[in-house]
C-alpha cells in the first residue's frame, strides 16, 4: 500500500506533521459545522493533489504532500456551505497559476493557499464574506450531523448582540461598533457611545478562545490552533520570528490607531487587541501560513521584519478598509516583499561587516 501511495505522493516528513496538526482544527470544524466540513477538506486536498499530480506525472514524478497541505489549507479557510465546484476551481487556480507556473514544489512566490482564497473572495464575495451559518451547540454537536443550515443574523441587526454563535462574525461587528462610537463621539452623543461601548465589552473572549461560533471551517477554536502549534515546535517544524512577527505587527498598528490625533480605533486598545488574535483566523494565519517557509525569507532578521510587516498591514486593513480579511491580503504583500527585505537586509549585513573590517 505505501509503495502503491508513493507513486503519487512524494512523502514530506515536514507536511506530513503539517497534516497531522491540521487534523485538529478540521475536528473543530466537524464539531461546528458537521461532516460535510470534512468532506469539504478532504475534497478540496484531492483537486490540489490532483492539479499538480496532471504535471508531475509527464515527468515521472509524485505530486509532492505539500499539495494535499495547501488543499487542507485552502479548505479550513473558507466558510461552511461554500460549493464543491467553487473549491475545486479554487484549487486548480492556486495550484497552477501559484504553484506550477513557478516551476513546481520549493520555487512558489506566493503561497498558494492564500492565492486561492484571494481568488474566490474576489470571485464569489456573497458565499466567501457574506454567508455565515451558526454552529452547532451541545456535547456532540455536529458529529451527529452532516452540515449547518442555519444562517446567521446580518450584521446591522446584530451589531449590539455580538454572541459569536447567530450573530455576523465578531471582527464584522466590532468594525461596526468602532464606527458607530467614533460617529457618536464626535457628535457629542454619549448614550450612543456608551451602548457601542457596552456591547463591545459583552464580547466574551472565552467564546472566541474556545471557538465554538461562526467563522471558516478550520479558524474559530484558538484552544485547537495551540494545540496544533505546540505539536508543531515539538516538531521544531516552525521558526519563532515568523511565529512571533505578526503579533508584534498587529498591537503596533493597533497602538497607532489609537494615538491621539488619530484615533481610528476608539474601542479600548487591549481587549480590542485580544479580540483581533482570537477571531478572525490570526492565530491560524500566524500557525501554518505566515511560518509557511518556502515564501518566507531564509535571513533570520529579515524574518522578523517581513512576520512583523504582515501583522501590521493585516491590522491597518482591518481597521481602515472595507474588508475583514486582513491577513489574506497582508500575507500576500509580505510574499510579494518577502525577497526585497531579504535582499536589503543582506546587503545592510555585508556592509555592516565590511565596515567592522575596515
Amino acid at each position: 500500500m505505501s509503495q502503491f501511495l508513493k507513486q503519487y505522493v512524494q512523502y514530506q516528513k515536514p507536511q506530513i506533521n503539517m497534516l497531522a496538526a491540521l487534523s485538529l482544527p478540521l475536528a473543530g470544524a466537524v464539531y461546528n459545522f458537521g461532516w460535510r466540513s470534512a468532506v469539504f477538506v478532504f475534497f478540496s486536498m484531492f483537486c490540489c493533489w490532483l492539479a499538480e499530480y496532471l504535471f508531475t506525472r509527464r515527468e515521472g514524478k509524485p505530486a509532492s504532500a505539500a499539495a494535499l497541505v495547501t488543499g487542507a489549507l485552502l479548505g479550513l479557510i473558507s466558510p461552511p456551505n461554500v460549493p464543491f465546484w467553487q473549491i475545486a476551481v479554487g484549487g486548480f487556480f492556486c495550484m497552477i497559476f501559484a504553484k506550477m507556473t513557478f516551476g513546481g514544489f520549493g520555487k512558489n512566490i506566493f503561497n498558494p493557499a492564500m492565492v486561492g482564497r484571494c481568488f474566490l473572495y474576489i470571485s464569489f464575495p456573497a458565499v466567501m464574506a457574506a454567508s455565515w451559518y451558526v454552529p452547532f451547540q451541545g456535547s456532540i454537536a455536529g458529529f451527529a450531523a452532516y452540515t449547518a443550515s442555519t444562517r446567521t443574523a446580518a450584521v446591522d441587526t446584530s451589531m449590539f448582540a455580538v454572541d459569536g454563535i447567530t450573530s455576523a462574525t465578531t471582527l464584522t461587528s466590532v468594525k461596526k461598533l468602532n464606527n458607530h462610537r467614533r460617529e457618536a463621539l464626535n457628535a457629542q452623543n454619549a448614550d450612543e457611545a456608551a451602548k457601542a461601548l457596552k456591547s463591545f465589552e459583552n464580547i466574551s473572549l472565552s467564546r472566541l478562545f474556545f471557538g465554538n461560533i461562526n467563522g471558516c471551517l478550520g479558524e474559530t477554536s484558538s484552544l485547537l490552533i495551540l494545540l496544533s502549534l505546540a505539536y508543531l515546535l515539538y516538531q521544531k517544524v516552525i521558526f519563532i520570528p515568523l511565529l512571533i512577527g505578526p503579533f508584534i505587527g498587529l498591537f503596533l498598528a493597533k497602538l497607532m490607531l489609537h494615538l491621539p490625533g488619530v484615533e481610528i480605533d476608539v474601542l479600548p486598545l487591549l481587549k480590542g487587541t485580544m479580540v483581533n488574535i482570537f477571531a478572525g483566523g490570526t492565530l491560524f494565519a500566524a500557525v501554518f501560513m505566515v511560518t509557511e517557509p518556502i515564501t518566507a525569507p531564509m535571513n533570520n532578521k529579515a524574518r522578523w521584519i517581513y512576520a512583523i510587516l504582515i501583522g501590521f498591514l493585516a491590522a491597518i486593513i482591518r481597521s481602515m478598509s472595507a474588508f475583514n480579511a486582513g491577513f489574506m491580503f497582508a500575507i500576500l504583500l509580505g510574499n510579494t516583499f518577502g525577497p526585497l527585505i531579504e535582499i536589503g537586509v543582506t546587503e545592510y549585513e555585508k556592509l555592516h561587516k565590511k565596515e567592522k573590517t575596515a
